[in-house]
């Protein structure tokens, strides 16, 4: 305690009685140990993040335009061929980002839901996970303001999908003729050394058609 911490506790006993100083001291050491507890709680539970997003867009090849066009997607599939879409993703994170797309075939009447991936028990993954993985730069202000754009180290595509049906595909599913192929956007996690379902995700519904 400082001399001048000494010389004001004396005025204050001056006019104050022992009780009530001790109950004033009390009170100043609670609230030092509240003011420390809200800095680190703060410090924990309210750090700042970075303001931006993923995104995932799915198209079709118009070969008469020469052009890429969200319409016109495919609603059959036919087990003696195979159907062509294109995805491209946008980094608008502001930080560099490892993404990975996995793309699942499941039946007509699955969920799909932002909160969490589909199960690779409930569903028949098309492609290996290492398939679709790429690094990419973040978008510039100027870029952002780009949507329509398809060039910059920021995009990803438009990145050709080969999609096919076969027995294997089909063979742990209870209604084959309907089908959901839900492609998911997964980034890495540099903390847990693995991806992780960043809840952004598109699917075609198709009809199975075996000859």
């Amino acid at each position: 305690m400082t001399k001048e911490n000494r010389k004001l506790i004396k005025k204050i006993n001056s006019k104050l009685s022992q009780r009530q100083v001790n109950r004033l001291i009390t009170l100043s050491i609670i609230l030092v140990i509240v003011a420390s507890t809200l800095g680190i709680s703060s410090s924990i539970f309210l750090h700042k993040t970075t303001d931006g997003y993923s995104e995932l867009s799915l198209l079709m090849y118009d070969s008469f335009s020469e052009t890429y066009v969200a319409d016109n997607y495919p609603e059959q599939i036919y087990s003696d061929s195979n159907v062509s879409v294109y995805f491209i993703v946008k980094n608008y994170e502001n930080v560099v980002i490892y993404y990975q797309l996995q793309i699942k075939i499941v039946e007509l009447t699955q969920n799909v839901s932002s909160l969490q991936p589909i199960l690779t028990s409930s569903s028949f993954i098309l492609y290996e996970n290492n398939t679709f993985e790429k690094i990419i730069s973040p978008a510039t202000n100027a870029e952002k303001k780009e949507t329509e754009s398809f060039d910059g180290d920021f995009l990803w595509g438009p990145t050709e999908i080969i999609l096919f049906i076969n027995s294997e595909v089909v063979s742990g599913i209870v209604s084959p003729n309907f089908l959901k192929i839900v492609f998911e956007l997964w980034e890495y996690n540099t903390k847990t050394s693995e991806f992780q379902y960043t809840g952004i995700f598109t699917f075609l519904e198709l009809d199975y058609w075996v000859f």
